[in-house]
């Protein structure tokens, strides 16, 4: 049986909307960063990868907000006999906006801290065949013209290890 990259996405995605997930991280990081209730809980995870713009034309969008996408697959024949073996790149990009520039940057380490803390509590095997790495590596991008004045986000890279007969 192959694996497709919605069933790895919906499993992710249920690790990060479902018990324990990032309402949980939140929660516990919220004394850490000094937030107040009302920056605590995103709208929820969406499928999507688009740039800034787009979405806000398109979509309408709702601060913070946290997109989830493929990144890239690496098929890696490491173990014989299999139908694939190798890797998947999941993609988590948190986006947080506000008027003023003073904070911007705490916000966004906040999610990005929770959404680290939900796929490093998460590793092991997340599906028949899909094992969730644990590694992690975080990209903070600058501060941009967007949303309600100012703009950043953040994109959290993590590795699916796919083996499927």
């Amino acid at each position: 049986m192959t694996f497709t990259i919605r069933e790895v996405l919906e499993r992710v995605s249920g690790l990060l909307d479902g018990e324990d997930g990032l309402r949980d991280s939140l929660e516990q990081l919220r004394d850490a960063y000094r937030l107040s209730e009302e920056h605590a809980w995103p709208p929820g995870v969406s499928v999507l990868r688009a740039g800034t713009e787009y979405v806000e034309k398109s979509l309408g969008s709702r601060y913070p907000s946290v997109l989830l996408y493929c990144e890239k697959i690496q098929s890696r024949p490491t173990e014989r006999f299999r139908r694939f073996s190798g890797e998947l790149s999941v993609g988590v990009e948190v986006r947080v906006t506000q008027d003023r520039l003073e904070g911007i940057t705490d916000r966004l380490h906040y999610y990005s801290d929770a959404v680290r803390d939900v796929l490093e509590r998460g590793r092991g095997c997340i599906g028949e065949g899909l094992y969730l790495s644990g590694e992690t590596t975080v990209h903070i991008d600058p501060v941009k013209r967007g949303g309600r004045q100012y703009l950043q986000s953040s994109r959290i890279v993590c590795t699916v290890l796919v083996n499927r007969d």
